[in-house]
C-alpha cells in the first residue's frame, strides 16, 4: 500500500521532483529546513488561502502543518494582509523605535501575564541562546541542562541529543561537559541527572510539549518538579514557547 501511494504520489508530482531535483543542487538536503523533507521528496506549494495550499503541479491539500502550526488565522487572512499592506506603504524596516511594535508588546503583556518585560528575536534559536546566556550571566554558572530530544533550535548549547533521519544534528557541538539532558516527563531520573550539574546549574531548558520530538506533553507534575527544583538550587527554569506560545491558543501554557 505504501508503494501504491508513493507512485501515485510521484505521478501527480512531476513539477515539484523537477523543482526539487533543482532545489537538492543548490540547497542542503533541497530544503532550508530539515524537517520540510520527507521521501520520495517533498512537494512545492505556490500559493495558499485559508486552510488550503496549492502546489506547483496544480494539487490542492488540507493545510494542518500551517507554516510550522505558526499560522494559526489560516493562510492570507484578509484582515492581516491589509494591515501588511498598510505598513508596507510607510516603510518596512525603519531600524528605529516604531509604534506597531510597542503596541504588539503591550498585548503580549495582557495575554501573557508573566512577561515582565519583551525582547524581540529573528527566531527561535536566538531567543533560546539569549535565555541560556541571560541565566549564566545572571547566575554566574555554566552548565544548560534540557530534555532529551527536545527541539530549542540551532544553538550549539541545545543540539545535544537531537537526531534526524541525516544523523545527528548535535555533531561538531563542543563543550559537551556544559549541557546535561534529562529524560522527558521522568521527574526522578531528572533529579539524579540535574543533581550531578552540582553548583553549577545555571538553567533547566524544557517546552511544555515536545514539538520536534513527537508533540508530547510534559505532565503537569513533571514540570512543577523542574521548577521546584531549580527554584532549590537558585537556578532559572527557561520555558520554550516558541511551540506552544500563541500558535495553538491566544497567550502561552506557562499558567495552566
Amino acid at each position: 500500500m505504501q508503494e501504491d501511494a508513493e507512485a501515485a504520489y510521484r505521478r501527480r508530482t512531476p513539477r515539484s521532483r523537477r523543482l526539487h531535483a533543482a532545489s537538492s543542487r543548490l540547497h542542503v538536503n533541497g530544503v532550508h529546513h530539515n524537517i520540510r523533507h520527507f521521501d520520495p521528496y517533498p512537494f512545492v506549494a505556490v500559493s495558499a488561502r485559508a486552510q488550503r495550499m496549492t502546489d506547483a503541479d496544480s494539487n490542492r491539500y488540507t493545510d494542518y502543518w500551517m507554516g510550522h502550526w505558526s499560522l494559526i488565522l489560516g493562510h492570507s487572512p484578509p484582515a492581516v494582509g491589509r494591515a501588511l499592506a498598510a505598513q508596507l506603504a510607510r516603510g518596512w524596516m525603519h531600524g528605529t523605535l516604531s509604534k506597531p511594535s510597542i503596541e504588539l508588546s503591550e498585548e503580549i503583556a495582557r495575554s501573557v501575564r508573566v512577561a515582565e518585560k519583551t525582547r524581540y528575536t529573528a527566531s527561535g534559536t536566538e531567543a533560546v541562546m539569549y535565555a541560556t546566556r541571560i541565566a549564566r550571566a545572571r547566575t554566574g554558572r555554566r552548565i544548560v541542562a534540557k530534555v532529551g530530544g527536545g527541539w530549542h533550535g540551532y544553538a550549539s548549547d541545545v543540539l545535544k541529543s537531537v537526531n534526524w533521519p541525516f544523523g545527528s544534528e548535535s555533531r561538531g557541538v563542543y563543550g559537551e561537559r556544559n549541557i546535561v539532558t534529562i529524560p522527558h516527563n521522568d521527574l526522578e531520573g531528572s533529579v539524579r541527572a540535574l543533581r550531578r550539574a552540582g553548583r553549577e546549574l545555571a538553567c533547566i531548558v524544557v517546552e511544555p510539549l515536545l514539538g520536534g520530538g513527537g508533540c508530547v506533553p510534559c505532565t503537569r507534575d513533571y514540570m512543577r518538579g523542574l521548577q521546584e527544583f531549580a527554584r532549590s538550587r537558585g537556578a532559572l527554569l527557561v520555558l520554550d514557547e516558541i511551540v506552544t506560545g500563541f500558535r495553538f491558543r491566544h497567550g502561552c501554557l506557562y499558567p495552566t
